[in-house]
């Protein structure tokens, strides 16, 4: 066989190889792209239900409102630090004072250590509790309903 043949079909079988090595990429790149794109979705979707929220029974001299409710986040920060899901403007409210959580499809309320403690349901509280539906938190002159969803 003439060697220029042979050159030629060489090219030939390496440009086939090569097409089908970037098509294997692409669909591998495809497949990779559907699936995030689907968990992106599931996440949204998890996000857009309501947690449930926390509503305003006494505001102390807080900026909260009577009556106002806050939504709750999967980790949903308490205190005085602008920072918090949950601003708190209390004498008595430490900057991280409480920290609503929700845990293996329970919600848990703790203290971070703040210095005049948080009160469950008028309780000192003294451990991470499991909270529910109609809780009292009190955070100095602040008390807060928990409303789940």
């Amino acid at each position: 066989m003439n060697t220029n043949v042979l050159i030629l079909l060489f090219r030939i079988g390496g440009g086939i190889i090569l097409y089908l090595f970037l098509a294997a990429v692409v669909a591998v790149m495809w497949r990779d792209w559907r699936a995030v794109a689907r968990q992106a979705e599931a996440s949204r979707q998890a996000a857009a239900q309501p947690l449930g929220r926390l509503v305003v029974l006494q505001a102390g001299q807080s900026d909260l409102a009577p009556g106002q409710a806050i939504p709750l986040s999967v980790v949903t920060g308490l205190g005085r630090a602008s920072f918090n899901t949950v601003v708190v403007e209390d004498a008595f409210a430490s900057n991280e004072h409480a920290r609503l959580s929700r845990r293996n499809d329970r919600w848990w309320l703790e203290d971070l250590g703040s210095r005049n403690g948080t009160l469950l349901n008028g309780e000192r509280l003294n451990a991470p509790a499991i909270v529910s539906t109609g809780d009292e938190v009190g955070i100095g002159e602040v008390r807060l309903r928990i409303e789940l969803a």
